[in-house]
């Protein structure tokens, strides 16, 4: 199993292959829905542990995982042989993406699916403000949706730009994970500054009890 912080690079290297390298210059709303997958998450073993998964849970959700994992290379595989466009992959993941959430959400009974979302709030900060629930839960303004969805556009043009970088060979491997996760926390902090005193308080409260380890 990977380890948690390898995972938290990988939901930000998901977010940000998702988006393709055309970067545009119309902020787009704040979005509705937080980045990575749950049915990624719910394969790491520490998640596994906190949550209390029976033997039968943890073999629907590899099975799950196992086919997200498949198609999601097969639709990146059609982007990389010109057969699919990257607005058309974009779709595909986030409907792909969703769609294995949900089954992978139905093996949970209701006390797993709410300490995965306190959970995915200790992994994902300031990003859970991308759910729409949290938006609700926070009472977030107008004002301070636009100004996220402005930080958040940033966020992914900036992970375009490392990711152009990758593939033209000016940065190695290692080096990308480093440049988007230095990506990540920086615009972390930046949302964070957008919210209210008892906002961020609220979001802090979300995270429940610390994970064990």
């Amino acid at each position: 199993m990977k380890p948690l912080r390898p995972l938290v690079v990988a939901l930000a290297l998901a977010s940000a292959v998702s988006l393709g390298h055309g970067a545009t210059r119309v902020i787009p709303p704040l979005p509705t829905s937080k980045p990575g997958s749950e049915a990624v998450l719910l394969g790491v073993d520490s998640v596994r542990k906190e949550l209390h998964l029976t033997s039968l849970q943890r073999a629907v959700l590899n099975d799950i995982r196992t086919e997200y994992r498949d198609d999601a290379r097969a639709i990146v595989a059609k982007v990389n042989a010109g057969k699919l466009s990257k607005v058309q992959a974009k779709s595909q993941l986030d409907a792909l993406t969703a769609s294995s959430n949900r089954r992978a959400l139905r093996a949970l009974n209701d006390d797993q699916r709410a300490r995965l979302t306190q959970v995915e709030h200790q992994i994902l900060g300031a990003f859970m403000l991308l759910s729409g629930d949290v938006q609700t839960e926070l009472a977030l303004t107008p004002k301070q949706k636009a100004k996220l969805a402005y930080v958040w556009w940033r966020t992914e043009k900036t992970a375009s730009d490392i990711n152009r970088k990758f593939e033209e060979g000016k940065i190695s491997y290692y080096e990308r994970i480093l440049e988007l996760r230095e990506n990540r926390l920086d615009r972390s902090d930046d949302m964070l500054e957008r919210l209210t005193k008892e906002q961020r308080a609220k979001l802090d409260q979300l995270a429940g009890a610390k994970m064990a380890g």
